[in-house]
C-alpha cells in the first residue's frame, strides 16, 4: 500500500499508530472494547483512509468487505480512539505564543447543505454552510494549533474571541513585548500586523504596497499549513456525516497532522 497517498502517514507512522492504538483498546474492559471482525490494523488503515479522502462509509464497506453499519461502528469507535492515542503529539496556542511570532488564519470546514441548521452555519464569504476553525503556525509552515470549531456564519475576528484566542494573545503580548501575530484584514482588531485595507476613491501609497506586500509574504506558510490541513479531504470536500460528530473528526485529524509531523 502506497500509504503516503492512501493513509496520509508513512509506513512507520501507521504501525507505530497501531501500536499506540490496540495498547489502549486491549486495557479497556470488555464492555467497553469494541469487538473487531476484522485485523485491528486494517481497521486502523480503513480509518485513516476515510479520514484522508472522505470516502463515503458504503464505499468503504465496499473496498473491505463489510456491511455499512460495521463500518460506521469501527469508525466511531476508532474515532476517539485514534484521537486519544495522538493527544501527546498536539500543541496549542500557548505553547506557540511563547516562540515571539505566530501566523493565523481562519478556514471553513464545509459540511453541505443541512436543513436543520437553517443560516445558522453559513458562511457568505464563501457561499455555503460550513463550520470555522482557527489555524496558527510557525514562520516555517510548522502546525502549532488547531482551535475548537465555531459556527460558520462567524466572522474570523468574532471567532478568535469565541474559541478563546483572543484573550490569550492579549494576555502573551502583555508579557512578551517581541510577541508577533501576523493575520489578514479580517484580525485588524486583534493586531495591528495585518494588510492595509484600500480606502474608498483612494489609491493606495507606494508605503502601503510596500507594508501589504511584507504581510503577504511573512503570512504565506499559514496558508500553506492550512492546505496540508484540508490534505485530510474529510475537512475539505464536504463532510457528510453527522453534524455532532465533526468536532471529534476535527480534533482526530489535527491530531494526525501533528503526529504526521512529529514522529
Amino acid at each position: 500500500m502506497r500509504y503516503h497517498s492512501t493513509c496520509g502517514l508513512t509506513p512507520a507512522q501507521t504501525t507505530e499508530l497501531i501500536a499506540r492504538a490496540w495498547q489502549v483498546h486491549t486495557c479497556r474492559p470488555p464492555g467497553q472494547r469494541h469487538s473487531f471482525r476484522m485485523p485491528f490494523g486494517r481497521a486502523i488503515s480503513m480509518v485513516l483512509l476515510i479520514a484522508r479522502h472522505n470516502l463515503s462509509q458504503q464505499v468503504a464497506a465496499d473496498l473491505y468487505g463489510l456491511s455499512q453499519p460495521t463500518v460506521s461502528r469501527i469508525w466511531r469507535y476508532l474515532l476517539a480512539l485514534i484521537g486519544q492515542v495522538t493527544a501527546m503529539d498536539r500543541q496549542h496556542l500557548a505553547q506557540a505564543l511563547q516562540a515571539g511570532v505566530v501566523l493565523i488564519d481562519g478556514t471553513p470546514i464545509p459540511t453541505g447543505n443541512r436543513a436543520g441548521t437553517g443560516t445558522t452555519n453559513f458562511n457568505g464569504k464563501h457561499r455555503k454552510q460550513a463550520l470555522n476553525i482557527q489555524v496558527a503556525a510557525r514562520l516555517n509552515g510548522a502546525l502549532v494549533a488547531v482551535s475548537v470549531p465555531v459556527r460558520g456564519s462567524r466572522h474570523d475576528s468574532r471567532a478568535l474571541e469565541e474559541v478563546g484566542w483572543a484573550a490569550q494573545i492579549t494576555a502573551a503580548r502583555a508579557g512578551n513585548e517581541l510577541l508577533a501575530v501576523f493575520a489578514d484584514t479580517a484580525y485588524v482588531k486583534h493586531t495591528k500586523l495585518t494588510p492595509r485595507p484600500k480606502k474608498k476613491d483612494v489609491p493606495r501609497t507606494a508605503a502601503d504596497k510596500e507594508w501589504n506586500r511584507k504581510i503577504a509574504s511573512m503570512r504565506a506558510p499559514v496558508e500553506r499549513t492550512v492546505a496540508h490541513l484540508k490534505q485530510w479531504k474529510i475537512l475539505s470536500t464536504g463532510y457528510r456525516g453527522r453534524l455532532t460528530e465533526l468536532p471529534s473528526v476535527i480534533h482526530m485529524v489535527t491530531n494526525l497532522e501533528f503526529y504526521r509531523q512529529t514522529t
